[in-house]
């Protein structure tokens, strides 16, 4: 049964209890280091039982530093799998609750996981934060710039330790690769590209008509503050995240991983100016993110580009290599050589004045590094890196902090290409102008900064 709880009378309850929770719980836990004595586990909860949510519990319980008190989804389908997750092992069955409100309120909960669908990312965060607990956010951390903006300065009010789950920054590798850009050795890096690529021709996800949800499920609070629309399995598991009502397209879900990469090794915290073009071009389904998208960001110089940089951000769901065979990547090009990177290697190729001297290291056939695996040992690392956080209080790889400035890049991608040009970008006014002196602002782009909420569900004021 749905909590009938109004905001108002939790969000009153919350800031009676906030400073106190946060004030013991912080206490308790900057004096001790995780054990694996019983005693001292910290004690978790899921807020969103899908796949990657369960993935995440799954990673969390392989540290043997916690115990999961309750699971939350709307649907109970997902919540018994996770349940089963846990008694499997850990051998005792968590508390199943539908109303992430009721896992918040709970004191004796330390840390909470947000794997919910995007739009259901920014509330239950921040109320988390006031209440005194720690947060494992999947990325990206908000549906739209204004919530992550919000979500950020939640985080910071109440001196929580909020970890965004862009993993790649967890892999060896890829901060092996980044210290030799930011060590000169790739010269003046004038240009950065990301890429993802796919075929989901003709169809995409296909056609089904509206129909009921799934038995017990609370599809009204799956909604939460996206418009009310019937309910059609394509916009439902996994397959929301290519609808804007509820995530942000590739640009958010997947190139958020690769953005991240560059920003962080440019040491860049936004860009000038973003330009996309593209849209849904190809395939038959009625997702309105783009099936074909190219992004052009002017960054401002850095130590590796004194004059700046241009990257780009191509994406095709209608040609491609699969993902297994290259179909998505990071360059980083420079006056020495260009590298590249994903998941599973890094790999430098020598530029025109390089490339006929036999001892260069940039020689096509003489540099790679493999990181077989390095995906999934990522994933716990940067569990692991979330937990020592929150015992030191030192910002993890990838705070809240940081991910905004990567997360704002990739909605602004989206901004551009729903008014058809180029915007500029003020990251203190958190605005969008339509020169680049930033004097006009930009009315209709700004309009898309943040979102309209169903009444009911409006961004919760902590």
């Amino acid at each position: 049964m749905r909590n009938r709880v109004t905001r108002r009378q939790f969000l009153d309850h919350s800031g009676k209890v906030a400073a106190l929770a946060a004030g013991v719980s912080l206490a308790a836990r900057t004096r001790r280091a995780p054990a694996a004595d019983a005693a001292d586990k910290f004690t978790i909860a899921l807020i969103g039982c899908g796949g990657m949510g369960r993935y995440k519990l799954n990673n969390f319980m392989e540290t043997g530093q916690c115990r999961v008190a309750a699971v939350c989804d709307v649907d109970p389908a997902n919540a018994e799998m996770a349940v089963k997750q846990v008694v499997d092992k850990l051998g005792a069955a968590p508390e199943v609750v539908k109303d992430y409100r009721k896992v918040i309120d709970r004191k004796d909960i330390d840390l909470v996981i947000i794997a919910t669908p995007d739009h259901w990312h920014a509330a239950p965060m921040m109320l988390a934060c006031q209440a005194g607990k720690d947060v494992y956010c999947e990325k990206p951390c908000c549906h739209n710039i204004l919530e992550g903006r919000a979500m950020k300065e939640a985080a910071a009010r109440y001196k929580r330790i909020v970890q965004v789950g862009t993993h790649q920054r967890s892999m060896p590798h890829i901060q092996a690769a980044r210290e030799f850009v930011q060590a000169g050795k790739l010269g003046v890096v004038s240009m950065t590209n990301t890429y993802t690529y796919g075929n989901n021709a003709p169809d995409g996800l296909g056609h089904e008509p509206d129909g009921d949800p799934p038995a017990g499920a609370d599809y009204d609070m799956w909604l939460g503050p996206a418009p009310k629309r019937p309910f059609n399995r394509r916009r439902w598991h996994s397959s929301w995240r290519w609808y804007f009502d509820y995530g942000c397209g590739m640009v958010g879900d997947w190139n958020v991983h690769l953005q991240d990469i560059i920003m962080w090794t440019m040491g860049v915290t936004a860009p000038v100016a973003v330009s996309a073009s593209g849209g849904h071009l190809v395939l038959t389904d009625d997702r309105d993110t783009p099936d074909v998208m190219q992004a052009v960001y002017e960054f401002p110089a850095a130590a590796q580009a004194p004059k700046g940089f241009v990257q780009t951000y191509t994406m095709r769901k209608t040609s491609g290599k699969p993902w297994s065979a290259g179909g998505y990547g990071m360059d980083f090009h420079g006056t020495n050589g260009m590298l590249h990177m994903t998941r599973g290697d890094w790999k430098l190729e020598a530029d025109r004045v390089d490339w006929e001297k036999p001892d260069s290291p940039f020689r096509t056939e003489g540099f790679e590094r493999r990181a077989d695996g390095a995906d999934g040992a990522a994933h716990l690392d940067h569990v692991k890196d979330f937990l020592a956080s929150v015992v030191s209080r030192k910002p993890p790889i990838a705070s809240i902090d940081q991910h905004y400035h990567t997360v704002v890049a990739c909605h602004l991608a989206n901004v551009s290409l729903k008014v058809g040009r180029k915007i500029f970008w003020d990251a203190d006014k958190v605005m969008c102008f339509t020169d680049r002196e930033l004097r006009t602002p930009d009315a209709q782009a700004n309009a898309l900064l943040g979102r309209e909420y169903r009444k009911g569900y409006e961004l919760p004021a902590v």
